[in-house]
């Protein structure tokens, strides 16, 4: 009976250890942006967006990042131009395509970098992406904070023109999410 009561309290201590390490940080809002840089021949403009939603799972045995999930609308980027938001819109297609998705599991954290690969959903198309950002790694907060290039064509989507000269073919991001404990 002892035997009995000993491995039980030994498998739920074996169990707490395999899947207790992992643990959920949800995204300050509050903290956090996704803001991009577009142009035209004629002009350049840029788009904020603050209202964002996230997770990310860290390993709590060394206190690392292990999975990075976020979620924003199209609709949420402001340009403080609405005429351009509304056409951004309706070339974005946001009404069948509302959602931008980034979901990473593949991370290396070198010093205070982290090398992201994952996978945004835009547009209806998954591609594959690494990032890198630059880390601030506290006990009760990660601060994630860089850029990168996103290209609309490979989404599929047909860049809007003005005075029949199209805008260019990238989107320069940039970023900062906090993650809390």
């Amino acid at each position: 009976m002892k035997l009995k009561i000993l491995c039980s309290i030994g498998l739920l201590f074996l169990v707490n250890l395999c899947f207790g390490q992992n643990q959920s940080w949800k995204l300050n809002s509050q903290e956090s942006f996704i803001s991009y840089d577009a142009k035209h021949v004629l002009h350049a403009w840029k788009g904020m967006n603050t209202t964002i939603k996230g997770v990310a799972k860290l390993d709590t045995q060394n206190n690392e990042i292990k999975e990075i999930a976020i979620i924003t609308l199209v609709q949420d980027f402001d340009s403080n131009n609405t005429g351009r938001d509304a056409h951004a819109l309706e070339v974005l297609e946001a009404l069948s395509y509302p959602e931008v998705r980034f979901y990473a599991d593949s991370i290396q954290i070198v010093g205070d970098s982290i090398n992201i690969k994952g996978i945004f959903n835009f547009h209806g198309v998954n591609q594959t992406k690494s990032i890198t950002a630059h880390l601030e790694n506290n006990k009760n907060k990660k601060i994630l904070v860089g850029g990168f290039h996103l290209i609309p064509s490979d989404f599929q989507i047909q860049l809007p023109s003005f005075m029949m000269v199209k805008m260019e073919d990238l989107l320069t991001f940039n970023f900062k999410l906090e993650f809390l404990k």
